[in-house]
């Protein structure tokens, strides 16, 4: 559920009726680009701030329990290579456990450079369909600067090609 509402984001795009669930699925595009750059989440009010905030301690605990459960389960695999992969993937999922409870923790209300910044990205998903824009002359193909990349890089794992 986004926290812009849908009704901002029909005004700003100037979007029809019938486009509101496509808007509504890049909004919440926008929404999470903007809170994976920020490392924070961000919420509507102080109400739903200090509601988010609250949880957090069960879902640290929550992630410390399903590690110690999985380094547990990692121990008993007989292969070395298989042994060690388990437990990298142990790691692995417990560090976004604990960077998704620290994004919470650290959250803040949004405030109008925020949604600004939002509807901005939206604007460039709604406007800017394709990766790339061919020109008039059939060889020429230009890149856009915020394409999917953009949205991804925050998620990527390794650094590699």
């Amino acid at each position: 559920m986004s926290v812009i509402s849908i009704d901002l984001a029909m005004k700003h795009l100037r979007a029809e009726s019938e486009d509101v669930i496509d808007v509504q699925s890049k909004l919440e595009s926008a929404e999470s680009a903007a809170q994976k750059f920020l490392q924070r989440r961000f919420y509507a009010d102080a109400a739903a701030l200090s509601d988010a905030i609250a949880g957090v301690p069960a879902a640290r605990l929550s992630a410390r329990t399903a590690y110690e459960s999985a380094v547990t389960a990692a121990d008993a695999v007989e292969n070395w290579d298989d042994r060690c992969a388990a437990l990298a993937d142990a790691e692995f999922v417990f560090a976004e456990a604990l960077r998704d409870c620290t994004a919470v923790a650290r959250g803040m209300v949004i405030n109008k450079s925020i949604v600004a910044a939002c509807l901005l990205t939206l604007g460039h998903l709604w406007m800017s369909r394709e990766d790339t824009v061919t020109g008039i002359n059939t060889s020429s193909v230009i890149e856009l600067p915020h394409g999917s990349r953009s949205l991804l890089q925050p998620d990527r794992i390794q650094m590699g090609v």
